[in-house]
């Protein structure tokens, strides 16, 4: 069974295992257990999603990932949402995503707008709640 969850500090040694089978270089993320969310298929965690706070009403979600045999079933999205939704309950207004080039697509198809560019990365902008205003994407406009 998936299931998308806040982290626990017992899945530091699974998400550590995770992200070193990855050919991307992790080193640098301070993973803060109560700022993450991670993705499990039965006992394994094969996707990882954590956030830092910038302001008052503002965040910027630091890293998003999912395993590559893990892509491709909507579990990145779900994973995000499950961030975003956390944010909006703590009354968060604005979260900020720096993307590393690969990862553009994936913000671009889940609908958010450029905000800038910086440091040779696209910085897109999510405003909440508005982003759960609209409808998901495989709405038809039915109710």
């Amino acid at each position: 069974m998936i299931q998308i969850r806040m982290m626990k500090p017992s899945d530091m040694k699974s998400v550590d295992q995770m992200l070193k089978e990855t050919q991307l270089k992790f080193e640098h993320l301070k993973i803060k257990v109560d700022h993450c969310y991670v993705v499990e298929d039965g006992n394994q965690i094969c996707g990882l999603s954590g956030y830092e706070m910038t302001g008052e009403n503002r965040a910027e979600v630091r890293y998003l990932f999912v395993r590559n045999e893990d892509r491709g079933f909507k579990l990145g999205d779900g994973l995000f949402r499950a961030v975003l939704n956390h944010l909006d309950h703590k009354k968060v207004t604005q979260v900020y995503i720096k993307s590393e080039e690969s990862a553009n697509g994936f913000f671009v198809a889940e609908g958010l707008e450029i905000a800038m560019k910086a440091d040779e990365k696209l910085v897109f902008k999510v405003d909440l709640p508005d982003f759960f205003n609209k409808p998901c994407k495989s709405s038809r406009g039915n109710a």
